[in-house]
């Protein structure tokens, strides 16, 4: 038995299997693209990630920057809210010039020992000081605690302890005040 193949046949066939062998190498080249593909899509958004967190790093530096001025004012004025070590004419002079409408009679300012109330956690070269003075007067309820809100509520740091009011005999209206008031220092 003879077996001829019609030419047409061997052409299908032919066709056919470059067909499939296209296909085959097809196949692993297009795996491995799809591969390199995913990988370089994974590699990407890890990168835009890192862009992102750089780029919101930028923005936060900049907008500290621009804080930067603010915070400098604020720190300026709260140093200018403690007194200079031991010029305690300052303190005098500033507890003078609150009550200097208030019509008090004074009748003694005593300083006392002054105190180092500590460092500073920032800055270990800044020291916190107090400097108690001992002030007698002769006041008004009235005036008195207008007096007090002044001293704690200054334009620097001070603050008042140790109250004592007595009555003046002579004098129903007036009392007799004796109170400790701390101004502050911060110092290197």
């Amino acid at each position: 038995m003879d077996l001829k193949i019609k030419p047409q046949a061997l052409f299908y066939i032919t066709l056919c299997v470059c067909i499939l062998v296209t296909a085959m190498l097809g196949k692993t080249t297009l795996f491995s693209s799809i591969k390199a593909w995913q990988a370089l899509k994974k590699e990407a958004g890890l990168k835009e990630g890192e862009l992102q967190r750089r780029y919101e790093t930028l923005k936060e530096i900049e907008k500290l920057k621009k804080d930067i001025p603010e915070i400098e004012k604020t720190y300026t004025d709260f140093h200018k809210k403690f007194f200079p070590r031991e010029d305690l004419s300052r303190a005098i002079k500033e507890i003078a010039d609150i009550s200097k409408d208030l019509d008090i009679e004074f009748s003694s300012l005593t300083p006392l020992s002054v105190n180092k109330l500590g460092e500073t956690s920032l800055n270990k070269s800044l020291s916190l000081w107090s400097f108690p003075i001992l002030i007698k007067i002769k006041t008004d309820y009235a005036k008195l605690i207008d007096f007090m809100k002044r001293i704690e509520n200054g334009p620097k740091f001070m603050k008042v302890e140790n109250l004592s009011i007595r009555k003046n005999p002579s004098n129903l209206l007036m009392h007799e005040v004796e109170m400790t008031v701390y101004v502050f220092s911060l110092q290197q």
